[in-house]
């Protein structure tokens, strides 16, 4: 369970960022990496480089288990705890959440992620089951090795007083860690250089609706991905990943 008091509730400009270490997954941490690494190579890099987007397919819906199944009910934890601290307006009740969850692999090739949205989603939950930085990390990169990077969405001419201020906050990630943030904050990530270094994202996309709004969302809930998982180990058990 998640405690009370583990997580940072982080205010970056007018924006909110929860950072947390999943400490109750550590015993599947390295399964959930496996596996994501198996999604990766079977849609994610295929998808990101024929449709520029990485999140055609949800990796809760293609390739369900129960480590997952762990996963989503932490994000479904930090998720409400979140839109409590950050939208004490809202009613949780009242909204109708979905998930859509996709991989990103970044090995030491020098690449990085250029600043991007999720645009058409209200929250970003990313989590880092492995990060593995080689030893000869940080020689050659510019700035953090692998760090996640937000940016300051606040145009710098709406105030002069912004010339001033830090428009960059730039974290390398722990293993285990757990990142939440409005899916409109512009971020990056800086490169890795060291051939032995390794990290693995899973990174889930979060949207609310109005719970009485049937839309054309065809993004899941957390209560259609279990039944869907339940359905898919009674009629076709995936095969464990070795």
């Amino acid at each position: 369970m998640m405690s009370t008091n583990s997580y940072q509730l982080l205010s970056l400009w007018p924006s909110h960022v929860l950072v947390d270490q999943l400490s109750e997954l550590e015993d599947v941490r390295e399964t959930l990496a496996l596996e994501a690494e198996v999604f990766y190579e079977r849609h994610t890099r295929t998808s990101a480089k024929m449709a520029h987007r990485a999140d055609t397919v949800s990796m809760m819906r293609d390739q369900p288990s129960q480590a997952l199944l762990r996963l989503l009910d932490a994000v479904e934890q930090r998720v409400a705890t979140y839109v409590r601290q950050a939208y004490p307006s809202l009613d949780p009740s009242e909204l109708a959440i979905t998930y859509n969850t996709f991989v990103n692999r970044q090995r030491g090739l020098g690449k990085w992620a250029i600043p991007h949205r999720h645009v058409g989603n209200q929250l970003v939950v990313t989590y880092y089951p492995r990060v593995h930085l080689g030893s000869g990390e940080g020689r050659d990169a510019v700035g953090l090795p692998g760090a996640l990077c937000f940016h300051d969405p606040r145009p710098v001419q709406a105030n002069w007083m912004l010339r001033h201020e830090n428009k960059l906050f730039a974290q390398t990630p722990r293993q285990g860690a757990l990142f939440i943030f409005p899916g409109y904050l512009e971020h990056s990530t800086f490169p890795l250089f060291d051939p032995e270094s390794d990290k693995v994202a899973i990174v889930t996309n979060v949207r609310f609706t109005h719970r009485d709004d049937r839309g054309g969302d065809l993004t899941w809930s957390a209560e259609q991905i279990r039944a869907h998982s339940k359905a898919q180990s009674l009629n076709n058990p995936m095969e464990s990943i070795q």
